[in-house]
């Protein structure tokens, strides 16, 4: 397994388990389960930079693996943060959906980076 296939299956097993770690969390079940839930969002956005500076050296526009390291930035900021924005408001469910769309785009934006990949034959999926 290459470096990069592995950060991409990374994105996908550590992105799944987010969401339902995410979604027990989201139900009241399992609150003191919360820091592990921030490190395996932390662990994931470390995997969307290692497959995006991964598809730059492939040869990969820059343009897309730019997108997903600034994203990465605003998910790791924005995830550890978002609980503190309307905390008790009813409108805080607002920010827990823009935390779980922030979430999709990053595992989408690694898939992207992998399909853009998988089409130009760069040899980073060698």
């Amino acid at each position: 397994m290459t470096p990069y296939s592995a950060a991409r299956m990374t994105v996908r097993v550590v992105g799944a388990a987010l969401l339902i770690l995410g979604l027990v969390i989201w139900t009241g079940s399992a609150a003191g389960l919360v820091p592990v839930h921030m490190f395996l969002g932390i662990v994931l956005v470390l995997a969307l930079w290692a497959v995006a500076v991964l598809a730059l050296q492939a040869g990969a526009r820059p343009a897309l693996p730019a997108i997903a390291i600034a994203w990465g930035v605003f998910v790791a900021a924005f995830g550890m943060t978002q609980a503190q924005v309307l905390p008790g408001d009813s409108l805080h469910v607002v920010i827990q959906v823009a935390h779980l769309v922030a979430g999709l785009v990053a595992i989408g934006l690694a898939e992207a980076l992998g399909a853009a990949d998988t089409r130009t034959g760069a040899p980073a999926t060698r």
